[in-house]
């Protein structure tokens, strides 16, 4: 007595045929999916490791899909020869020195850098940057009468380079009766040859998360899709 498993071998190796050339189309939707995970991932991120990161940042954070003849997908910020960035600056560079360290030089003489985070006297945008930084500080060197640029006199040195503001303004500095000359100087931009940055953007670890917690999942799901769509 014996049984015939032929037609069973037969429908096997075609299952498992059917399966194997699914695999680089299932493989393809699954990087893809994970890829948008991270971009997802990343963004959630940004305003827990940066103050008030700007809207075109977290839109900065791009992907470009892979197929099934090539099967990479890229997560990153825009810039660097990855997708474009409209920006004179790219995302790319801004967070190259967050995720690397490293520093950032001028591309004139100078960096004009608010003093005060928080702004001083000096009005920022809800992102707490400088809006409009050339005008604005164009804007501030004409107030001749409330701003000065360059090394106050006094006990300064090359380092205090930057704009600064009398206060009072030097027409109300003038003295009478009940009023003598006096005031004080604060510093509103400070003009550094360089800034150092540290490593403080975990971008690696991020999308690394969110690989591991999805992939398998979506690889699956577009295995059975692609194999369901195959019959």
């Amino acid at each position: 007595m014996h049984i015939s498993v032929q037609q069973e071998t037969k429908e096997l190796t075609k299952y498992l045929i059917l399966r194997r050339n699914q695999i680089p189309f299932a493989t393809s939707v699954a990087l893809n999916d994970v890829a948008f995970d991270a971009r997802s991932y990343t963004q959630k991120s940004l305003p827990r490791r940066f103050d008030r990161p700007t809207k075109g940042m977290k839109n900065s954070v791009q992907v470009e899909k892979s197929n099934k003849k090539k099967l990479v997908a890229t997560v990153g910020f825009a810039g660097l020869g990855f997708r474009r960035s409209p920006w004179e600056e790219s995302s790319a560079e801004i967070m190259k020195r967050h995720i690397k360290g490293g520093t950032r030089m001028p591309k004139g003489a100078r960096l004009r850098i608010p003093s005060d985070t928080k702004g001083g006297g000096i009005k920022l945008n809800v992102h707490g940057n400088l809006h409009n930084r050339k005008a604005k500080i164009a804007k501030m060197i004409g107030k001749s009468d409330q701003f000065f640029e360059g090394i106050p006199k006094g006990d300064f040195s090359a380092k205090d380079r930057g704009i600064w503001e009398r206060t009072p303004a030097n027409s109300a500095r003038k003295p009478n009766k009940k009023y003598k000359a006096s005031g004080k100087i604060v510093q509103r931009i400070a003009y550094e040859p360089f800034t150092q940055y540290s490593k403080s953007y975990p971008f690696e670890k991020i999308v690394k998360l969110a690989v591991n917690k999805n992939y398998k999942k979506r690889f699956d799901r577009a295995l059975t899709k692609a194999l369901r769509s195959a019959k």
